[in-house]
């Protein structure tokens, strides 16, 4: 823009004048259209450090303003300097004898002996012995010892010794069952508690000393027996019609990275019919994730706007199903920029919601819902899209509201899927609460140990919430599989899939 002083305003033309006046209105507008898109960011920003997450649009209400609260920061760390002594064993003599490892068994725990007498007749045979061994086992909230006793038979002339066989357990001629191999890996995975506080609640709770490196090796053991199941309900879920999809970052430590995390994903897939869900981990958020996951898909996939979706869908022609959630945030988002406009898209996505909402709670049949949607709901949708068409032109492409509009019509014939199948929801809302165990986890564990640790908490994740999907309590669910598990084969895995799975009497 030309800069005039004051003498050459006097004596410029009119059209200069006018021209000139020109330009500093297009230059304050734009200033004018920067500060609007820059307040929105501010205040999006303090909304995700101070104030209320809530989506919850209340229409005849103003919205109420972020306190802008000032933090303190704490001046140096002022703790007083500790001694710390320590004692650690004597070296091992040599000619020392080497125990197995498992130390000596509690005796303060309740103890429940077992007897397991050989299945050939032993009536008249002389007992010699026995062979006593023992494990800890785990009811909810009671650490206690199985003990198992299995007395020993001569048998005449010097034939040899009976005695009957150890029942398999996850981890042979370990001293871990199935119950508390079940309740370490759900402390963790379903409360949060990771391995280190486990252990020094066992330690305060039941006067045992577990190491963190044996409470993890017991969760390794636990993915290695659920890895069959695992893999049947993916190729179970693939086969279904209709899945949602998210994913989630999770820190994860590698060898080549020292003192750094390496940034991996879950990758979460839904069948709402079956109520499956699987945790797919991959190490990055690359097309690569749902590229290999979804090969053999054919069917509707329920996504966000993410990009990395793109590829699996054009190659098997999969129909791509938009998530409503997504639309109705960017205009909750954009009501402090116009609460006109985000106020009536707000209100119409609400209907549609509510008719969903009291459908399902009238207990109406798919077709039955179908039917109510294609009526009602339909009409209503289509009429919205057109009006997202003339509000285009109408606002600033670059601010709350154009972006929630130019969002909309982007993911508009995405919800074509929702308006022409039964059992398509209009929203992903679901997939997403699925994730929310992750979420609150790594804030307690940080991040994953290895990439094997990663996978092997997917797998957990997996059947945990599957279980929880189907009313089943995980921790039953995961106990019966650790103990059925080491003895089954696989054409026996079918019946630990869940409905077909039945809680043991």
């Amino acid at each position: 823009m030309e800069t005039l002083s004051k003498d050459s305003l006097l004596v410029a033309p009119r059209q200069q004048l006018l021209d000139h006046i020109a330009s500093i209105q297009a230059n304050e507008q734009k200033l004018l259209q920067r500060i609007e898109e820059l307040s929105f960011q501010l205040d999006w920003f303090k909304r995700q450090v101070f104030g209320s997450k809530s989506e919850q649009f209340i229409p005849d209400d103003d919205l109420q303003t972020a306190l802008d609260l000032g933090i303190d920061p704490t001046a140096g760390d002022n703790r007083e300097m500790e001694n710390l002594n320590y004692s650690r064993k004597k070296p091992r003599k040599r000619n020392e004898t080497k125990g197995h490892g498992r130390g000596a068994m509690p005796e303060h725990l309740p103890i429940i002996d077992k007897t397991i007498e050989p299945q050939e007749d032993v009536s008249g045979l002389v007992r010699i012995g026995e062979e006593v061994s023992w494990y800890y086992d785990m009811e909810p909230a009671s650490l206690r010892i199985i003990r198992t006793t299995r007395p020993k038979y001569a048998r005449p002339k010097g034939e040899g010794v009976i005695t009957a066989p150890l029942p398999p357990l996850p981890i042979e001629k370990g001293n871990a069952g199935p119950g508390l191999m079940a309740q370490v890996t759900i402390d963790k995975f379903v409360y949060h508690l990771p391995l280190d506080r486990q252990r020094k609640k066992f330690h305060n709770d039941y006067a045992v000393n577990f190491s963190e490196s044996w409470l993890c090796d017991l969760v390794k053991n636990v993915g290695f027996w659920i890895r069959p199941v695992y893999a049947a309900y993916i190729k179970q879920m693939l086969k279904a019609k209709y899945l949602c999809a998210d994913e989630t970052p999770i820190r994860v430590l590698v060898k080549d990275r020292k003192g750094r995390t390496h940034r991996g994903y879950f990758w979460l897939y839904y069948d709402p019919l079956a109520k499956i869900v699987i945790f797919d981990y991959r190490k990055s958020r690359s097309r690569d994730g749902p590229v290999q996951f979804l090969k053999d898909y054919r069917g509707i996939l329920q996504v966000d706007g993410y990009d990395g979706y793109n590829e699996i869908i054009a190659r098997n022609g999969i129909r791509r199903m938009a998530c409503m959630d997504h639309v109705r945030r960017k205009f909750e988002q954009a009501l402090g920029n116009d609460r006109t406009r985000a106020s009536h898209a707000l209100d119409t996505m609400r209907e549609w919601y509510a008719l969903e909402r009291t459908a399902r709670d009238e207990g109406l049949s798919l077709d039955q819902r179908f039917e109510r949607r294609v009526a009602e709901t339909v009409p209503s949708m289509k009429k919205f899209g057109q009006w997202l068409k003339e509000q285009l032109p109408q606002v600033l492409p670059k601010s709350a509201i154009g972006i929630a509009v130019s969002y909309a019509l982007n993911q508009w014939p995405f919800f074509e899927p929702f308006q022409t199948d039964a059992q398509v929801e209009i929203s992903n809302i679901k997939t997403e609460n699925k994730v929310r165990p992750v979420a609150i986890g790594r804030k307690n564990y940080l991040f994953k140990g290895s990439h094997e640790a990663a996978q092997r908490g997917a797998m957990i994740y997996s059947l945990v919430a599957t279980a929880k999907n189907h009313g089943i309590n995980p921790y039953e669910y995961i106990k019966d599989l650790l103990t059925q598990l080491p003895a089954a084969k696989n054409s026996d895995i079918s019946r630990f899939l869940i409905p077909s799975w039945q809680p043991p009497e």
